[in-house]
Formats: C-alpha cells, structure tokens, sequence
C-alpha cells in the first residue's frame, strides 16, 4: 500500500514539474514572449484581423505578459527547489504542501490567460468570434486525436 502511494506522489511531483516546465515553454513559444508576434500574426492571418484590432490584441497581450510572466517563473522555481530538496527521504506534508502551492500558481495562470482571452474576444467582430471558436474546436480534436493515438501504441 505504501509503496503504490509512494509511485502516486512520485507521478504527480513528475506530473507538476512538468507542468511547470511546458508552462514555461508554452508562455514563451505562445506569443505572451518578448519576441512577440507569433499568436497575432497567426491570428491576423487567420482572422483577418484589421490593423485597430492587431493594436488593441498587441496591447493586451503585453499588459497580461506583465501578469503571466511571475506566475510561470515561480513554477519554474518552484519545481527546481522541491527537485534540490529530493533525498530518497519521502515527506507527505512536504509533497502535498508543494502541490498545494503548485495548483495554486497554474490556477491563477489559467484565470490570467483566461482573462487575456475574454479580452481578445471582445476585440473580435461576431463573426471573428465563431471562427475562433471554430479553430480552438479544431484544435481540440486534434489534440484528442493524439492524445487516442499516443495511448494505442503505449505498451
């Protein structure tokens, strides 16, 4: 019994580093980077954004990058704290008080992305709207689809 609750914590400590890791990475290749314009010129393009529209999302998107940023590099530094402090020594208070602390950044990550959203999607036309929507749909099924794929070819 102990030793299946062990694996369980070990998974999720595995499970939110890596959360914080593709969080990190998903921050910066998304558009919310200093580069910047990945996510408008792809939504310009797949929108057909007018040039007032691209300056509010620009606007947006750096206002919340302000938000966003503290929040993905406390999980970075938290998820290489608790992996400094792994000594084969395994603390139930420790790991949960860390997971703890973890849901609550990605929670307040996902209200600040979230937020940013509802933004953009006022600054859309109606119809803008339902295209949107339509390619986030899409983007789901994809993911879906990989996710089934991914899952019949594991051992």
């Amino acid at each position: 019994m102990h030793k299946k609750f062990f694996m369980i914590v070990i998974i999720l400590l595995a499970v939110a580093a890596g959360l914080a890791a593709s969080a990190s990475v998903l921050h910066r290749s998304r558009g919310f980077d200093s580069q910047g314009d990945w996510m408008l010129k792809h939504m310009t393009r797949k929108l057909n954004l007018t040039t007032a529209q691209q300056t509010q999302i620009k606007s947006i998107m750096a206002e919340e990058r302000t938000k966003i940023t503290p929040l993905t590099e406390q999980l970075r530094q938290n998820a290489q704290a608790e992996n400094a402090t792994i000594n084969g020594n395994f603390d139930e208070a420790k790991a949960r008080a860390f997971a703890d602390q973890q849901a609550t950044i990605m929670s307040n990550l996902t209200v600040e992305k979230l937020r940013a959203k509802s933004k953009i999607y006022a600054v859309l036309t109606p119809e803008q709207q339902e295209k949107a929507r339509q390619l986030a749909q899409r983007r789901l099924e994809h993911s879906k689809r990989r996710l089934e794929k991914t899952q019949q070819t594991a051992p």
